[in-house]
């Protein structure tokens, strides 16, 4: 790093101080945060702030061990990590875009479970880049191949991609910035003029410049193999890379589908997940949002967890608030969840998460950023032990 860097990384580090964790806290984490938002300490240091909140609010830095793979996602997302460039210090990651079930996914898995397992992966990225930062001194990224092989053109899909695929891909941009060196989108169909003028607006300039958009029958490959060894690569993309199997397309290691996801496991109502005529329904009008407070009683000693139903057809905003007064407002508390967009999804969601204990709870639904349509939300909330039993709690 040069000195620029260096005092820039001291600055964030000193100011977050209060909520860096020895697993996250490195010089290379931090200067990615610098990088991310052109050196401008306001918004960096604003923005890792906020990331730390949400790390804690998902327990990233633990993630790996604590949080199982979901058994649908792991056999029907097609994504994986293939290891090493070979080089500048660089790791290959390669997802079949084009092989994914998109109705079949919004249809099958929680947002929680969706937005959970995507942390995972990007934190199973950053401990391998951060691992390579230890063992070389320089800092790393990703080249990353978005194969769409396979994808074929559906009226629905415009929408699935600039709402629930869209506030994925802000949401990761936002938590891990400058974590992608290049991006290859390669295998492009006939209509991808027509999704890129769709989403490509949508995305931070930053990441636009990234990507490189390659039709199936133009020489991509070469372009790959300038960012990664073909000792690297899987066979499949250019390289000479095979599993123990001898597969080029190396599925020891990378989920490839080639089968859309049963109806038989998209989401039916259950008691956990009940259906949509069973959940509060709240209207927020355009540039408004709606706070439900809740007291958890001071007699209750033992773990709680905050156990929230949600289902909205688009998207939405919630943040969680804790205080020991129902009359303090919302930026007078401890922040618990940063507040950020959701995307609306097909089923109703389900999170359960470890609170600090007794005292006042506050969610903030939002629709602020909607300009002129309003916003029906269905939800409960409940508090529970650890047994999943409810605690003594009562809606102010």
């Amino acid at each position: 790093m040069n000195q620029k860097e260096r005092e820039f990384v001291d600055y964030l580090r000193h100011e977050c101080k209060d909520l860096l964790t020895e697993y996250y806290d490195t010089d290379f984490n931090l200067l990615r945060w610098a990088q991310g938002y052109g050196f401008d300490k306001d918004e960096a240091l604003a923005e890792l702030r906020r990331h730390l909140r949400f790390r804690q609010y998902y327990d990233l830095d633990n993630i790996l061990t604590n949080v199982p793979d979901h058994p649908i996602l792991k056999k029907y997302f097609p994504l994986g990590l293939v290891g090493e460039t070979g080089k500048d210090n660089q790791l290959l990651v390669i997802e079949c875009a084009g092989r994914i079930d998109l109705m079949g996914i919004l249809k099958s898995v929680h947002l929680s479970d969706f937005l959970i397992q995507r942390f995972k992966f990007q934190e199973k990225m950053l401990a391998a880049m951060n691992e390579m930062e230890r063992k070389y001194g320089t800092q790393c990224s990703v080249i990353y191949i978005l194969d769409l092989e396979g994808l074929k053109f559906d009226p629905a899909l415009i929408s699935i991609v600039t709402g629930p695929y869209r506030i994925l891909w802000a949401s990761v941009y936002t938590a891990y910035p400058e974590w992608i060196n290049t991006l290859f989108l390669i295998n492009a169909p006939s209509f991808m003029t027509l999704l890129w003028k769709a989403i490509g607006p949508l995305l931070p300039e930053r990441t636009r410049n990234k990507v490189r958009i390659c039709s199936g029958n133009s020489d991509w490959k070469t372009s790959v193999q300038k960012h990664a060894h073909i000792d690297n690569i899987p066979k499949h993309w250019g390289g000479t890379l095979v599993d123990k199997n001898g597969d080029g397309m190396c599925r020891d290691i990378l989920n490839i589908p080639f089968d859309s996801i049963p109806q038989e496991l998209y989401w039916t109502p259950t008691h956990e997940t009940p259906a949509i005529k069973d959940l509060v329904c709240t209207n927020i009008g355009p540039g408004k949002s709606a706070v439900f407070t809740y007291t958890v009683d001071k007699s209750v000693t033992e773990p709680v967890y905050i156990v929230i139903n949600r289902f909205c057809d688009r998207t939405f905003g919630m943040g969680i608030w804790h205080g020991d007064d129902e009359c303090l407002e919302i930026d007078e508390m401890n922040e618990l969840a940063p507040d950020f967009d959701y995307p609306g999804m097909p089923t109703v969601d389900y999170l359960r998460l470890r609170m600090p204990g007794a005292g006042v709870y506050k969610i903030k639904w939002g629709n602020e950023q909607a300009w002129i349509r309003s916003l029906t939300l269905y939800h409960r909330v409940r508090f529970q032990n650890e047994h999943k039993e409810n605690v003594k709690y009562m809606e102010v």
